[in-house]
């Protein structure tokens, strides 16, 4: 038998872990306002037709001579003006865009043939529609 120094017992039990439950990790769904994933009501058409061009002419004129109008469209937009610059077939990504946030009736489809097939007429339409919405006589 082993001698154990005075005053000391030997160890007769062996040392326990103490497990502390994990922090609880909460995670919250919430439904965010104007995802275009998700149903708005039923959508309307634009308020204008495609070729309807000479409703305003300033609008024609300048999407035909000014170079840099796609630019101007995209700050009317709230958007940076650099996007037609950066973004390759930019008029298209703003139509979409101009599209979804205002439910108008179409698909990434339609704005991509109406962009490469009647491109001014379609830049003309969707800047016309951006100025009735910034005007407030877009229709609901």
């Amino acid at each position: 038998m082993q001698a154990y120094p005075q005053g000391q017992q030997p160890v007769l039990n062996q040392p326990t872990v103490t497990v502390q439950p994990a922090a609880q990790t909460v995670i919250q769904v919430t439904q965010v306002i104007g995802n275009p994933m998700m149903p708005r009501g039923p959508a309307r058409d634009w308020t204008t037709e495609l070729f309807a061009c000479c409703d305003d002419m300033t609008i024609c004129l300048c999407a035909i001579c000014v170079p840099s109008y796609p630019c101007m469209l995209a700050a009317d937009m709230d958007e940076s003006c650099c996007v037609p610059m950066c973004i390759p077939s930019a008029l298209i990504s703003m139509r979409a865009v101009v599209r979804s946030r205002h439910n108008i009736n179409g698909n990434l489809m339609n704005d991509c043939v109406c962009m490469t097939f009647c491109g001014y007429c379609a830049t003309c339409q969707l800047a016309r529609e951006v100025q009735m919405v910034k005007n407030g006589r877009a229709i609901p």
